[in-house]
């Protein structure tokens, strides 16, 4: 399991959530392994990192959904504006279930993305889902 960034975990603590961060084999005594900045290659990863986590939160995995998150545009402010996309990789009753849960998850995420420092440097423009090919269908829709 890959190390969270520093936004990531602390997205997750603000949230209340417990979780276990695995630590990085070389500490230093001074604290240099610490990463007090975003920079423009960790964004879509704090992004992907906080989704995951939420989707995990109500049961759904890998298995069910794959989650990317690349850069749509540019606000006039400069800031750069990410978007999550969502392809349903499994299409059955639990999955179904679980997926009616996505006001829940979107507010989770919403809550996580304005209580981190994510805000001071890009902008979050929503989910966009999509089923997978195996599934017959070519349909998109945003949240």
């Amino acid at each position: 399991m890959k190390v969270m960034s520093a936004v990531a975990r602390g997205v997750i603590k603000c949230m209340g959530f417990k979780h276990d961060v695995p630590t990085s084999a070389h500490h230093t005594e001074a604290g240099d392994d610490i990463d007090s900045e975003l920079s423009p290659l960790s964004i879509p990863e704090d992004y992907k990192s906080l989704i995951s986590y939420c989707f995990r939160s109500v049961g759904l995995t890998e298995d069910h959904v794959s989650i990317s998150v690349h850069p749509v545009g540019q606000r006039p402010s400069g800031l750069e504006i990410y978007a999550a996309f969502v392809k349903v990789m499994c299409r059955d009753s639990s999955t179904t279930t679980l997926l009616n849960e996505m006001p829940h998850i979107e507010k989770m995420i919403d809550r996580g993305i304005r209580r981190s420092d994510m805000p001071r440097y890009s902008s979050f423009a929503g989910l966009w889902f999509q089923s997978s090919p195996e599934q017959g269908g070519s349909s998109a829709t945003m949240h």
